[in-house]
């Protein structure tokens, strides 16, 4: 999700949080936002030629009841955005955040992937579980970027902790994230996108139809272009072996920022990804405060790979796993057969504690 604050673009993903307006909760926007959100809708959003934009407008206009009202707008957003973007009114945005925002946005970074609270993992492979972050957008914007680099820097420390020199491999679970704002995400997982310490810095992409836009990974910081979204305490840190191979785990549930991060580690050396394919949410969304304060969520862009390639719709996995277990099994039995594992048999494993799965709700 793309938005421009002081030439920073910013990108978040906030599908879960801003569904399309829904008939029995939602209120419908005034007549100024309306006219605000339709044009915005009709000129940037990735699907707007799937709307009849003069036919619309003419129902609403003929149109009092609010519920048709509600229905015409939804059905339009659902198509110029293929069910990615949304509407909330300012009062929802604010309720939903205070009830969901606060243990969202301070939950642990690493959060239960598996059907038990306890996984085994082999001794020699690290494990970084990525969840979904959503921030609050009711607080300042400091204490918002302070936010983001807390979970960043919890999803770093638990890297760092766990690259002392005996893990041959890495396993990013990504199967449980429903999206959020991507860049802790992909800060947070950053000293593993480039595959080798001399590798290209650019991990994926933006498209909006006419022109890629790039994200980065270098010294320590992600960035969009060449302008800095979000960086490291310690911008100096790297990994002991940062060419070891790297498993991507991912399900039916990855969505949005999730799916971005499944996109950044697709094509990097050294990798392959596990599970099922992803929800189909790979694309870009812009957070718009209309003039009567309630929030569209804008889809205007696909999120690509490194290599240019994505479509914006669900991600496959390189080997396909129905069950969270088989996935696991699968994955570390492939990253122990890799020459950086020595390809031998796991020669003792060790099981580690996981933050159960309501944290991250």
């Amino acid at each position: 999700m793309r938005s421009k604050q002081n030439g920073t673009v910013l990108s978040i993903a906030l599908a879960a949080m801003l569904p399309a307006l829904a008939a029995t909760a939602a209120p419908v926007p005034s007549l100024p936002a309306r006219e605000q959100m339709l044009d915005l809708l009709e000129h940037k959003a990735l699907h707007r030629d799937q709307v009849d934009w003069a036919a619309l407008r003419r129902d609403l206009a003929v149109t009092t009841d609010p519920d048709r009202q509600r229905a015409l707008l939804s059905d339009a957003i659902n198509r110029a955005t293929a069910g990615h973007g949304g509407w909330r009114s300012a009062e929802e945005v604010r309720d939903g955040y205070r009830r969901r925002g606060t243990a969202s946005s301070m939950a642990p970074a690493v959060v239960a992937t598996g059907e038990s609270g306890i996984l085994p993992i082999d001794a020699r492979l690290g494990l970084i579980n990525i969840g979904p972050f959503l921030p609050d957008p009711g607080l300042p914007r400091e204490r918002q970027r302070e936010a983001e680099r807390q979970h960043a820097r919890r999803l770093q420390d638990d890297l760092w902790r766990q690259d002392d020199g005996s893990r041959c491999g890495w396993i990013v679970d990504l199967g449980d994230n429903t999206g959020g704002n991507m860049w802790p995400m992909l800060l947070g997982v950053g000293p593993l996108l480039r595959g080798r310490a001399d590798g290209p810095d650019v991990v994926g992409h933006f498209f909006d139809g006419t022109a890629l836009q790039p994200w980065r990974y270098r010294d320590g910081a992600v960035r969009v272009g060449d302008a800095p979204r979000l960086a490291a305490d310690d911008t100096t840190r790297r990994l002991r072996s940062p060419d070891a191979p790297v498993a991507v785990l991912q399900s039916g549930r990855t969505a949005s920022s999730g799916e971005a991060i499944v996109l950044a580690l697709r094509g990097r050396p050294h990798s392959r990804s596990f599970g099922m394919p992803t929800m189909g949410y790979s694309t870009g969304n812009v957070p718009v405060t209309l003039v009567d304060g309630s929030t569209l969520l804008l889809t205007s862009t696909v999120m690509k790979d490194r290599n240019g390639m994505g479509d914006g719709s669900r991600i496959a996995p390189d080997v396909t796993a129905a069950q969270r277990a088989e996935a696991m099994r699968l994955a570390q039995a492939w990253l122990l057969e890799q020459p950086a594992c020595g390809g031998r048999p796991a020669e003792r494993t060790e099981t580690r504690e996981q933050v159960p799965r309501e944290a991250a709700r």
